[in-house]
């Protein structure tokens, strides 16, 4: 319930918009073979209601202090379970969380003790989500260039986010701390190890992809196609030195039997394509619109809307569909 009133008051807005593809890749697909089972008050700040027309209101309009209420507040919305209340506090907007206070510290989420060091770190990617996949455009000018050259970026300085926010929310400082949350489930007709705080979400994904398939004939040839499925995964983000999502076992990487020659993940492609960012999405190999909607309803946002897109790839992180003031279902 906490999910439906809440996203009412959050508005739609760009956060870090070229931050995207958190969860990364490593060089070869991610499967689950060989992994063993082990889941507030507000302050001064204008507030929106309802979403405003598309792109009336972006991130560089916003005040800095609006910006960090909205995110702070999308994540209390996001793990109520987790995160007490939010505050603005010491001249920032902050959450409490676990026994410690975690500040917005222009998008880096750091917890008192690191404040004084925020600029070693890189912000965290709240990126611009949309309902629906965006209308193709064959990127130009400075966007191309920037395209272009964020992977030869990435590599030379890897961008690194402080891990303490999303450690402390999943329980999961160390490789075994986080392996001792994960569980078994059965996923889309597989076995997949994910912590054990978004096990009744798949769940639910995997109800509503059943249901759906008995209506719409793309989706059972889809999972009969589906060659790996993979969740847990202790490890970085591809060319960057900041954590990935599978380490949490809290990202889902879907993987065909076979490509049929489309692309999946812009890492990939642009080792062998420079101009990676051209690839139109009909020849990128994309899940069927009911296999992303099932998975967005209970608060994953799928990498094939990212400007770095990476189409195998969903991640739970309700925070920021309900900054988009898009729908979460609870599952109680």
């Amino acid at each position: 319930m906490i999910h439906k009133i809440l996203r009412l008051f959050l508005p739609i807005l760009m956060l870090f918009p070229f931050q995207a593809a958190c969860s990364g890749k490593p060089q070869a697909p991610v499967s689950a073979a060989g992994q063993s089972a082990a889941a507030g008050p507000s302050a001064a700040g204008q507030e929106i209601s309802g979403p405003p027309p598309a792109g009336s209101l972006t991130y560089g309009e916003l005040e800095p202090r609006q910006r960090a209420e909205r995110m702070m507040k999308a994540l209390a919305a996001g793990y109520p379970q987790a995160i007490e209340k939010t505050e603005f506090r010491n001249g920032d907007w902050a959450v409490f969380m676990k026994g410690r206070w975690f500040y917005c510290a222009n998008g880096r989420l750091l917890p008192e003790e690191l404040l004084d060091r925020q600029d070693s770190f890189a912000p965290q990617s709240f990126y611009r989500y949309f309902s629906d996949l965006p209308e193709w455009e064959v990127p130009e000018g400075e966007n191309a260039e920037r395209l272009k050259n964020a992977l030869g970026n990435r590599r030379a300085n890897p961008p690194r986010r402080a891990p303490d926010f999303f450690d402390t929310l999943w329980d999961a400082h160390s490789r075994n701390e986080s392996y001792d949350n994960l569980i078994q489930i059965r996923f889309l007709g597989r076995a997949v190890l994910v912590h054990r705080g978004i096990a009744g979400r798949l769940a639910k994904i995997d109800e509503r992809v059943q249901e759906a398939a008995k209506i719409d004939p793309a989706i059972q040839p889809w999972i009969d196609n589906i060659g790996s499925l993979g969740a847990w995964n202790w490890r970085n983000v591809a060319a960057t030195a900041s954590r990935s999502f599978h380490s949490y076992a809290t990202a889902v990487d879907i993987l065909p039997k076979s490509m049929q020659g489309l692309q999946t993940y812009w890492q990939w492609t642009a080792d062998n394509n420079a101009e990676w960012y051209t690839v139109p999405y009909t020849r990128r190999f994309h899940p069927p619109e009911a296999i992303v909607k099932a998975f967005e309803a209970y608060g994953f946002c799928w990498g094939g809307k990212w400007p770095l897109f990476d189409t195998m790839h969903f991640e739970y992180r309700p925070e920021i569909m309900l900054m988009y003031n898009l729908p979460v279902e609870d599952i109680e």
